[in-house]
């Protein structure tokens, strides 16, 4: 019988383990969990520039000069 304690290498293993799994979980829910939001991660596609349309106000044509 080994002992109740493990060794500091198994733990070393079991820490980087850990790690690793962690990482794996993040990354899966990324790119395969959050397709349906709004900044949807992508590494295939390239960079899209977005534009923005001042807001109009229904029954206003134009400004009106300060007075």
């Amino acid at each position: 019988m080994r002992g109740r304690f493990p060794r500091v290498g198994d733990r070393a293993i079991g820490v980087a383990l850990g790690i690793l799994l962690g990482i794996a979980v993040i990354l899966l829910f990324l790119f395969l969990g959050s397709r349906s939001t709004i900044d949807q991660p992508s590494i295939s596609s390239g960079t899209t520039q977005t534009t923005t349309q001042p807001a109009t106000i229904p029954g206003q044509s134009e400004l009106k000069p300060p007075q």
